[in-house]
């Protein structure tokens, strides 16, 4: 099975075997003119790759990138009309690549994924160290996938074999309970996005990988309740961004993971889970993914489960008064 590495290899590959790409680079947009290895300005005609959502889709995943075709303008842009044909016609040359690649010899990634037809491909005219003007193609890439609980990575996990009854705290820690298990995960939090970077046991800066729980929306749909979490997987990048690609490959396969094996749980993920890229500068460099989960129960709106006492009818004075009964007891309690 191809990971998400590999197929930002074989980008890099698509770019090095072209014969009019002279550099390439793969991160977040603001390093678009920066190569992370040189640290100088790169050689264009560059392709630059930056991640875009993965959607976990039924049997398959769809990768989502910003393929950006860029090359330089003369200050007097008397080779903009150039520039704007010749990338555009590179952007084209690599979707054809990815769609037509049956054979080694052609690059076999066909075999293993494909490009969604219909990417929007808009250019731009923009003004950097110099000014720089291309087209960005945002690309989808399909490929099959089987979520499959033999090969995940977890270790001593159980999950409740019935969830009816479960609330919302036994969720949590079933949640946690994921993250203490699976191999790769050194640390669990829970709370709002600000405390991702500090432990609240213990007020410092967690180990990574972590694996972060923010709460969101719950639905309240008929005879189910939908609960959704953002999901956060992060890792420690280098300061040099060395390691920043198997940070994102390691990281979303984590996140696939928790997402399988809560599909194959009672619980049950959603198809469709969106899951973010993100490539930040905390205390320290972080890369990784947010996956937006959500996860449904069988419920019952039975009134014999709640627990309330027998309705009496009264005036709205009626019960005023009595909530100013209670309230004078507040300082007893």
């Amino acid at each position: 099975m191809v990971n998400y590495k590999q197929i930002v290899q074989d980008l890099s590959g698509i770019a090095f075997y072209h014969n009019q790409i002279n550099s390439f680079g793969y991160g977040d947009i603001t390093q678009v003119t920066m190569d992370v290895e040189t640290q100088k300005e790169p050689v264009y005609v560059r392709m630059y790759v930056v991640p875009g959502d993965v959607t976990l889709n039924q049997n398959r995943l769809d990768y989502n990138f910003s393929i950006i075709i860029m090359d330089r303008i003369n200050d007097d842009l008397s080779n903009q009309q150039d520039v704007m044909s010749d990338t555009l016609e590179i952007a084209k040359d690599i979707f054809t690549i990815l769609y037509q690649s049956y054979t080694a010899e052609w690059g076999g990634f066909s075999i293993d994924y494909e490009p969604i037809w219909g990417p929007n491909v808009t250019p731009f005219l923009e003004r950097f160290e110099t000014i720089l003007g291309g087209w960005t193609m945002n690309l989808t890439i399909e490929q099959p996938f089987d979520y499959n609980k033999c090969v995940l990575p977890f270790t001593g996990l159980t999950l409740p074999t019935e969830v009816y009854y479960v609330n919302y705290k036994q969720i949590l820690t079933d949640l946690q309970n994921i993250g203490n298990s699976h191999q790769q995960i050194m640390s669990y939090g829970f709370g709002d996005i600000e405390q991702l970077t500090n432990d609240i046991a213990t007020d410092k800066e967690p180990l990574y990988t972590r694996m972060y729980v923010v709460p969101q929306d719950t639905v309240l749909a008929r005879n189910e309740l939908i609960y959704t979490f953002q999901i956060i997987i992060a890792d420690r990048i280098n300061d040099d961004y060395s390691n920043q690609r198997d940070v994102m490959n390691d990281t979303l396969e984590i996140t696939k993971d928790i997402f399988t094996i809560l599909y194959l749980s009672q619980y049950q993920s959603i198809w469709g889970s969106n899951v973010s890229p993100f490539l930040e500068r905390f205390e320290t460099i972080l890369g990784g993914w947010t996956l937006t989960l959500q996860i449904t129960q069988p419920f019952a709106y039975s009134r014999c489960d709640v627990p309330e006492r027998p309705f009496v009818n009264k005036k709205w004075f009626e019960l005023a008064e009595l909530w100013n009964t209670i309230s004078q007891d507040w300082k007893n309690v």
